[in-house]
């Protein structure tokens, strides 16, 4: 009964686009066959019977840390000669065109390619275009920058938020682990930044060593 209530839909559909949609012959006739091949599909594997299928809701991203933008471009520091397109970067990353950030950056590094910054801030580009994806190039700029600049607080921010907001918490605390080593004890966003980290359960408990830099 349910396929014969589809079918009727079909040639209901059908018809209402032939008296009212004043559409062609041709393009009627494409709309059969679309409906057909649906039809078909349906007969072969679709059972209204069958109890729906629930999806298992996607764990939500921790919320990251240290939301306000003066404090994370603490992190990052101050620049030399990539200032000018750090700053451009930053002017496309605040009207959400993470792609005009990265051909920025890609232009900067070729006469800079030894920039932590650039690659870092290269690395959040690319996670932009991703909508928040670690892609294998995102990850890539953030370990070329901690390459060059092991400690770097700016890539080992950024690199393991990414990687936390992924879903990679576990790989995501080490590399904080890194960053807090990393900051003087007496920044003025240390203990903020415990704070949130603690909050958000990305500090490993009981350490904070520095570890291995990521490679």
């Amino acid at each position: 009964m349910a396929l014969f209530g589809v079918i009727l839909i079909g040639l209901l559909t059908i018809a209402v686009l032939w008296r009212f949609g004043r559409v062609s012959q041709g393009a009627l006739s494409l709309t059969g066959a679309a409906l057909a091949l649906g039809l078909v599909g349906y007969s072969l594997q679709g059972d209204p019977n069958l109890a729906g299928a629930p999806v298992a809701p996607k764990p939500e991203a921790p919320a990251m840390p240290l939301a306000d933008s003066g404090t994370r471009g603490e992190l990052i520091g101050k620049f030399g000669s990539e200032a000018e397109a750090m700053a451009q970067a930053d002017s496309y990353f605040r009207i959400d065109r993470p792609d005009l950030a990265a051909a920025v950056l890609q232009r900067a590094l070729k006469s800079n390619p030894n920039s932590a910054a650039l690659w870092t801030g290269l690395g959040n580009a690319m996670v932009g275009q991703g909508q928040g994806v670690l892609s294998p190039a995102a990850d890539y700029c953030y370990k070329r920058a901690l390459k060059i600049a092991p400690g770097y607080p700016g890539a080992l921010y950024f690199y393991a938020m990414a990687l936390a907001q992924n879903g990679r918490v576990e790989d995501a605390k080490p590399v904080f682990r890194q960053l807090i080593a990393a900051i003087p004890q007496d920044a003025p966003f240390r203990q903020k930044l415990l704070a949130d980290l603690g909050r958000a359960g990305l500090l490993e408990t009981g350490n904070t060593a520095p570890a291995a830099t990521a490679k």
